[in-house]
């Protein structure tokens, strides 16, 4: 097949473009903090996901978060980044960053393109704790746009832990046009759709935010978790917070030299979620 998908670079973002149609996926791309994926767009050219909101600047479009992490008596949070939201916020205390390397693989394919990033994420003294390989793959359908993620994180300088929190691991910040406070719906698996209680810290095939944009119909935003077998927990707030939270109910602990890996599979799409069509996109 051939393959008609090229990367734009602008102000650092590697925007996804088809080349033929002018058609823009999203963009891939790192702050001095971290990297993530925005902009995201369905066919139509609607965004769903939030570059950030006011009050939680750390919440970037699709994203990788864990406060803290711990390696031997050392310890950092990778949740919250600059700026800060005030001067007694606890989630800043001990900060660290992903120092994003600057050589990224790039890989074209018949229906997007794959970014493979280098992470270092050093404590507030900017010595490493962990590395991390990031794998973005945007790829596209007829009917929508794939954003898979996928973060390894690896215990290169001794055992790491994960401790138990609500500050990770992968998901997004949703558009405000999806929520529910401006009309839109919440729905998970088995017919179930709402507020956020249908799947806030429980377990679901996927979750999706949607919503009726006027002039253009239904639009939305679908997540579900490419780690084998595994349904959540999920993290799902009203405010636009959606992760794939593994720490949320335990921790995590690596030893030294072995990764740990978490995937999630995010799709901007118009139209109605049908449960043909979210089948369909769970088994990809």
């Amino acid at each position: 097949m051939e393959n008609n998908f090229e990367v734009k670079v602008n102000a650092k973002t590697h925007l996804v473009v088809d080349s033929n149609t002018s058609r823009c996926l999203g963009g891939v791309g790192a702050n001095f903090y971290r990297p993530f994926v925005f902009p995201f767009y369905t066919p139509a050219g609607q965004t769903v996901v939030q570059e950030f909101a006011f009050d939680h600047p750390f919440h970037n479009g699709i994203f990788v978060g864990q406060g803290p992490v711990q390696v031997g008596a050392r310890e950092a949070g990778f949740w919250a980044s600059p700026p800060r939201r005030s001067w007694t916020d606890k989630v800043f205390e001990r900060l660290g960053r992903m120092d994003t390397q600057k050589d990224i693989d790039i890989t074209p394919h018949a229906d997007g393109v794959q970014f493979v990033q280098k992470v270092v994420w050093r404590d507030e003294n900017e010595e490493p704790l962990i590395d991390e390989i990031r794998t973005v793959n945007l790829h596209a359908l007829a009917d929508a746009t794939i954003c898979d993620m996928t973060s390894e994180k690896i215990a290169t300088y001794g055992a790491a832990t994960y401790p138990q929190t609500k500050f990770g691991s992968i998901g997004i910040r949703v558009e405000p046009r999806l929520l529910p406070g401006m009309g839109g719906i919440v729905l998970g698996d088995n017919g179930r759709s709402g507020g956020v209680e249908v799947v806030h810290e429980g377990e679901s095939d996927f979750v999706a935010y949607q919503n009726v944009l006027t002039g253009h119909g239904e639009f939305g935003v679908f997540m579900s978790i490419l780690n084998e077998g595994i349904r959540g927990p999920w993290f799902i707030r009203d405010y636009g917070m959606a992760l794939y939270n593994p720490t949320w109910t335990g921790s995590v602990s690596t030893p030294e030299g072995e990764s740990w890996k978490v995937s999630l599979r995010v799709i901007a799409y118009d139209g109605e979620l049908t449960p043909a069509r979210a089948e369909k996109w769970c088994l990809l």
